[in-house]
Protein backbone atom coordinates (compact mmCIF):
# COMPACT_ATOMS: atom_id res chain seq x y z
CA UNK A 1 0.00 0.00 0.00
CA UNK A 2 1.44 3.23 -0.38
CA UNK A 3 0.06 6.72 0.15
CA UNK A 4 0.25 10.27 -1.34
CA UNK A 5 -0.37 13.81 -0.21
CA UNK A 6 -0.59 17.11 -1.44
CA UNK A 7 -2.29 20.27 -1.14
CA UNK A 8 -4.26 22.36 -3.06
CA UNK A 9 -6.15 25.44 -1.85
CA UNK A 10 -4.87 24.85 1.42
CA UNK A 11 -6.41 22.04 2.04
CA UNK A 12 -4.83 18.24 2.17
CA UNK A 13 -5.73 15.42 -0.16
CA UNK A 14 -3.93 11.90 -0.70
CA UNK A 15 -4.13 9.16 -2.88
CA UNK A 16 -4.19 5.63 -1.10
CA UNK A 17 -3.01 2.68 -3.70
CA UNK A 18 -3.14 -1.04 -3.23
CA UNK A 19 -2.54 -4.13 -5.28
CA UNK A 20 -4.65 -6.90 -4.74
CA UNK A 21 -2.76 -10.08 -5.69
CA UNK A 22 -6.39 -11.88 -5.59
CA UNK A 23 -8.35 -9.48 -7.26
CA UNK A 24 -5.48 -9.04 -9.99
CA UNK A 25 -6.34 -4.94 -9.76
CA UNK A 26 -5.45 -1.76 -8.38
CA UNK A 27 -7.52 -0.14 -5.83
CA UNK A 28 -6.63 3.65 -6.18
CA UNK A 29 -8.43 6.05 -3.77
CA UNK A 30 -9.06 10.04 -3.13
CA UNK A 31 -9.78 11.28 0.05
CA UNK A 32 -9.03 14.57 2.19
CA UNK A 33 -6.02 13.81 3.94
CA UNK A 34 -6.05 13.77 8.16
CA UNK A 35 -3.25 14.63 10.28
CA UNK A 36 -1.84 11.47 11.80
CA UNK A 37 -1.72 11.85 15.96
CA UNK A 38 1.06 12.15 17.08
CA UNK A 39 0.84 8.79 19.29
CA UNK A 40 0.53 6.70 15.57
CA UNK A 41 4.26 8.21 14.28
CA UNK A 42 7.81 8.51 16.18
CA UNK A 43 7.71 12.62 15.96
CA UNK A 44 5.07 14.67 16.22
CA UNK A 45 5.07 16.17 12.77
CA UNK A 46 3.17 18.13 10.80
CA UNK A 47 3.69 16.20 7.38
CA UNK A 48 2.36 12.70 8.55
CA UNK A 49 -0.84 12.23 7.16
CA UNK A 50 -3.60 9.39 7.17
CA UNK A 51 -6.35 9.03 4.60
CA UNK A 52 -9.94 9.84 5.48
CA UNK A 53 -12.78 8.23 3.74
CA UNK A 54 -12.67 7.72 0.20
CA UNK A 55 -14.25 9.89 -1.63
CA UNK A 56 -13.45 8.09 -5.20
CA UNK A 57 -12.19 4.72 -5.55
CA UNK A 58 -11.22 3.64 -8.92
CA UNK A 59 -10.63 0.24 -9.63
CA UNK A 60 -8.56 -1.29 -12.72
CA UNK A 61 -8.14 -4.76 -12.69
CA UNK A 62 -4.60 -6.27 -14.77
CA UNK A 63 -5.30 -6.78 -18.82
CA UNK A 64 -5.39 -10.16 -18.77
CA UNK A 65 -8.37 -9.84 -16.53
CA UNK A 66 -10.61 -8.74 -19.15
CA UNK A 67 -12.94 -6.18 -16.93
CA UNK A 68 -12.17 -2.67 -17.85
CA UNK A 69 -11.49 -0.42 -14.81
CA UNK A 70 -14.39 1.73 -13.68
CA UNK A 71 -14.51 4.61 -10.89
CA UNK A 72 -17.27 4.77 -7.87
CA UNK A 73 -17.57 8.15 -6.68
CA UNK A 74 -18.79 8.98 -2.77
CA UNK A 75 -21.92 11.06 -3.21
CA UNK A 76 -22.03 12.68 -0.14
CA UNK A 77 -18.87 14.23 -0.74
CA UNK A 78 -17.34 17.20 -3.18
CA UNK A 79 -14.09 17.26 -4.54
CA UNK A 80 -12.34 20.77 -6.37
CA UNK A 81 -11.92 19.25 -10.32
CA UNK A 82 -8.27 20.17 -10.05
CA UNK A 83 -8.03 17.48 -7.36
CA UNK A 84 -9.37 14.99 -9.67
CA UNK A 85 -7.85 16.42 -12.37
CA UNK A 86 -4.12 15.70 -10.15
CA UNK A 87 -5.82 12.10 -8.84
CA UNK A 88 -6.43 10.85 -12.64
CA UNK A 89 -3.08 11.87 -13.86
CA UNK A 90 -1.17 10.06 -10.11
CA UNK A 91 -3.22 7.19 -11.37
CA UNK A 92 -2.51 7.21 -14.89
CA UNK A 93 1.36 7.10 -14.10
CA UNK A 94 1.10 4.12 -11.92
CA UNK A 95 -0.75 1.93 -14.44
CA UNK A 96 1.47 2.44 -17.30
CA UNK A 97 5.10 2.65 -14.70
CA UNK A 98 6.16 -1.32 -15.53
CA UNK A 99 8.25 -0.32 -12.35
CA UNK A 100 5.13 -0.07 -10.35
CA UNK A 101 3.55 -3.15 -11.56
CA UNK A 102 3.34 -6.34 -9.13
CA UNK A 103 5.96 -8.95 -10.13
CA UNK A 104 4.89 -12.80 -10.10
CA UNK A 105 6.83 -13.30 -7.40
CA UNK A 106 4.57 -10.70 -5.12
Amino acid sequence: MALATWEHDDDRYCLQSTYVKGDEAWYFELSEARPAPAVWTASPRHDDFLAGPAAVTVIAHDPAVEKPPYVHFDGAQEIPFDVLKHFTALVATTLADEDTQPSDSD
